[in-house]
């Protein structure tokens, strides 16, 4: 009995080993390039889901649709992005389009001000901006796409 019991324990074990690999990421060509294009923003942000944010930067993993601001564990929003939050800005394809091309102009037109903001990278490229927005999209909600 204890035999059988152990045979199936280990049965249980290997089956749910395989579906932990069965969850492996699969990337787009664009959002492949995304996330090498990403590897830019590295410096101050993390694209993990299990990783705490920097104290340069949020975690961006799950910012795709998601309000601005809200990472719980990165205190130290920009006016900008407090300005932006309070008035419902959601990152939506054309809002990180935007953002990216250009984080100062984007605020201002957004805010209606100048604000203070911690962005001072731009991704000028329209190609390489629709890469990222594609790598963000692409990992959104799913914590083996690190």
């Amino acid at each position: 009995m204890f035999f059988k019991s152990m045979v199936a324990g280990m049965a249980v074990a290997v089956i749910a080993a395989g579906s932990a690999f069965a969850a492996e990421c699969t990337l787009s060509a664009d959002a492949t390039d995304g996330k090498t294009i990403s590897n830019q923003c590295k410096t101050c942000h993390v694209f993990e889901a299990d990783k705490p944010s920097r104290p340069t930067g949020p975690n961006l993993h799950d910012i795709f649709d998601d309000k601005a601001g809200t990472r719980k564990d990165f205190p130290k929003y920009s006016e900008a992005i407090t300005a932006a939050n309070a008035k419902g800005l959601v990152w939506t394809e054309d809002k990180l389009f935007a953002y990216l091309a250009d984080p100062k102009a984007f605020f201002t037109a957004y805010n209606g001000a100048e604000l203070k903001h911690g962005m001072f990278f731009s991704l000028k490229d329209d190609a390489k901006r629709k890469d990222v927005i594609a790598f963000l999209k692409a990992i959104k909600g799913k914590s083996e796409c690190n």
